[in-house]
């Protein structure tokens, strides 16, 4: 496998796991901010719930601080005892009766209220509004009793807050969203990028086996040249052929042994 190869592989296996990181907490944050809002519900809904003009038996399995709702829309599941009150109440929200409780401890003595912290909650046909606050120090059997009021029904649910473990999952949603997008997206980018190529060196010049070229590289090559290395001239003067002085009509000519004629200036015939 080439290298070249190689990195495009490497590049995709990137790109894929940067998409399955930013789908899947994506994906995990959608569902944690789901939950959220399905952990408000079920808060709700296991409220315990007392009508009025009744005693209510309620079992604290846990201490601590619980909230006192007037609960103006809802529904019993079921009335238990001889209390007799309307399973559904439906009251205008914004008129609130003046509540009067008694709650006893497991051993009769009745416990002290507070003022509760503003809240309220309307959630899955359920609108309650907080009153009274109220500490629980021992588990067990406690009896609540809502004396009757003015107006139309309406109930008392008891239970924590409505936002228990809510904010919880909602900054779980928002980290699981911040990382999907930091972490797939960066490996998103790392997979695109591509690999620079490599430099390619040239080799010096030599001159064995390879002409010295005409020209630099990047410019045209001379035209073809005729020999001459300057600009044209008269042409060359024809000297005359050396000539032998006239030795007179008696004198023998000189040559060589086979009668060649040789010039003055030629070294002597050998011997």
């Amino acid at each position: 496998m080439s290298a070249s190869t190689e990195g495009v592989g490497r590049r995709g296996w990137v790109l894929l796991a940067g998409i399955v990181v930013l789908v899947g907490m994506l994906g995990a944050a959608v569902a944690l901010w789901v939950a959220s809002g399905e952990r408000r519900s079920d808060n709700v809904a296991n409220f315990a719930r007392a009508p009025v003009g009744c005693d209510t038996t309620l079992d604290f399995e846990a201490t601590g601080t619980f909230v006192l709702y007037v609960e103006t829309t809802g529904e019993f599941d079921q009335l238990a005892g001889e209390c007799d009150a309307d399973r559904r109440y439906d009251r205008n929200p914004d008129d609130l009766p003046e509540l009067t409780l008694t709650l006893l401890d497991p051993d009769g003595q009745p416990l002290d209220f507070d003022d509760a912290d503003p809240d309220a909650y309307d959630v899955d046909g359920f609108v309650g509004t907080a009153a009274q606050s109220v500490e629980i120090q021992t588990p067990g059997d406690h009896v609540l009793a809502v004396a009757p009021a003015a107006g139309d029904p309406f109930a008392v649910a008891l239970g924590r807050s409505p936002d228990q473990g809510v904010a919880l999952l909602r900054w779980g949603a928002g980290a699981a969203a911040i990382a999907g997008l930091v972490f797939g997206g960066l490996l998103l980018v790392l997979g695109s990028r591509r690999n620079p190529a490599p430099a390619v060196t040239a080799a010096p010049w030599s001159p064995e086996g390879q002409a010295w070229p005409a020209s630099p590289p990047g410019f045209p090559a001379p035209p073809p040249t005729t020999g001459a290395t300057g600009p044209p001239g008269p042409p060359p003067a024809v000297m005359p052929s050396p000539t032998t002085p006239d030795a007179g009509p008696n004198t023998p000519a000189v040559g060589d042994s086979e009668g060649q004629q040789r010039p003055p200036w030629a070294p002597p015939p050998p011997t």
